[in-house]
C-alpha cells in the first residue's frame, strides 16, 4: 500500500461546561482559530458539547440533537472553513431516542456517525441513552483507514480487533474518569499492540457536575509498538505526527497480523 504523506492530528483535551452546549462550542472555535499549521484531524472528547450526562434523562433530552441541528451544522462550516476533519460524539436524538453520536466530518462535507454500541452500565449509562447496532465505522481519510469506538467499547478486545489491517488507526473518544486512569492508558497501548496501529484516546480533562474528576494529561497517542508519541503539555491541545510508511514497514518486519483468527460480531 502507497501513501503520500504524514497525517497531523491534534487532540482537545478540554474541560467540558455541562450541559452548556454554547460555551463549548466557543472554546471549540478558539482552538481552531489557533490550530497547528499543516493540521489534518482535529478530534474533541466524548459528547463534547454537554458532558457525559447520565443521571437525568430528561435534562439529556433538552439537549439532544439531531445531525442536521446546530452542533452538526457548526462542525461542517468549521471543517470547511479550516480544511480539517473533525471527530468526537455529541448527544443526538432519533425519533425519541437518545445515543451517545460518533460524529467524522469531513472538509469535503462527507459525514459518518456511529451510535455508541457498548453503553456504560455502571455509570447508568442505559438508563438515558440507547445502545447502537452497527459495528464501528473504518473511515477512509487523506490516506489513513481510520476507526472510530467511543469510550466504554475501549474494553471491548474482540470489537476493536483489526482484520487483515482493515484500519491504520483506532481512534477512540472518552470521558474515562481519574479513579480509572491506569486502565485507560494501558487499555490503549494493549489496543496498539494487538492490532498493530496507532491508537488515538482523546479524553477530557476536569470535574463534572456530577463530582466526578478527569485526570488532565491522560489524553494519548501510541504507535504501533505501544509507545506513547504524544500528550498534554500545558495546554489542552496535543499535536500528533502519524507516518503510515513506520506503520506499513513495521507490519511487513513483523507481520503477526497474518496470524489473527478470523471472525465475524453479529
Amino acid at each position: 500500500m502507497a501513501f503520500s504523506r504524514n497525517l497531523n492530528i491534534v487532540l482537545a483535551e478540554n474541560d467540558i461546561a455541562w450541559g452548556d452546549k454554547a460555551t463549548n462550542m466557543a472554546l471549540l472555535k478558539q482552538q481552531m482559530a489557533n490550530l497547528p499549521m499543516g493540521t489534518d484531524l482535529v478530534v474533541l472528547p466524548e459528547l463534547f458539547t454537554t458532558g457525559f450526562i447520565t443521571g437525568d434523562r430528561d435534562l439529556a433530552a433538552s439537549l439532544a440533537e439531531r445531525n442536521t441541528g446546530e452542533t452538526i451544522s457548526t462542525l461542517h462550516a468549521l471543517s470547511h472553513e479550516y480544511q480539517v476533519a473533525i471527530a468526537g460524539s455529541f448527544l443526538a436524538s432519533t425519533a425519541a431516542q437518545l445515543y451517545n453520536r460518533a460524529f467524522f466530518i469531513e472538509p469535503s462535507g462527507e459525514e459518518t456517525f456511529y451510535d455508541k454500541r457498548h453503553l456504560f452500565t455502571f455509570g447508568g449509562e442505559d438508563k438515558v441513552f440507547n445502545g447502537g447496532h452497527t459495528q464501528a465505522p473504518i473511515i477512509r481519510y487523506r490516506g489513513f483507514n481510520i476507526k472510530l469506538i467511543v469510550c466504554y467499547d475501549l474494553r471491548f478486545p474482540v470489537f476493536c480487533r483489526n482484520v487483515r489491517n482493515n484500519y491504520d488507526m483506532l481512534l477512540v473518544v472518552a470521558n474515562w474518569p481519574l479513579a480509572r486512569q491506569a486502565a485507560w492508558k494501558q487499555l490503549l497501548i494493549a489496543r496498539a499492540l494487538e492490532n498493530e496501529c496507532y491508537v488515538c484516546g482523546v479524553n477530557r480533562s476536569g470535574t463534572d457536575a456530577a463530582g466526578i474528576d478527569y485526570s488532565e494529561a491522560s489524553s494519548l497517542v501510541v504507535d504501533f509498538k505501544g509507545k506513547v508519541i504524544a500528550q498534554r503539555g500545558t495546554g489542552p491541545l496535543i499535536a500528533a505526527e502519524l507516518s503510515p510508511a513506520e506503520l506499513e514497514r513495521f507490519r511487513d518486519k513483523f507481520p503477526a497480523w497474518r496470524d489473527a483468527d478470523t471472525f465475524t460480531i453479529s
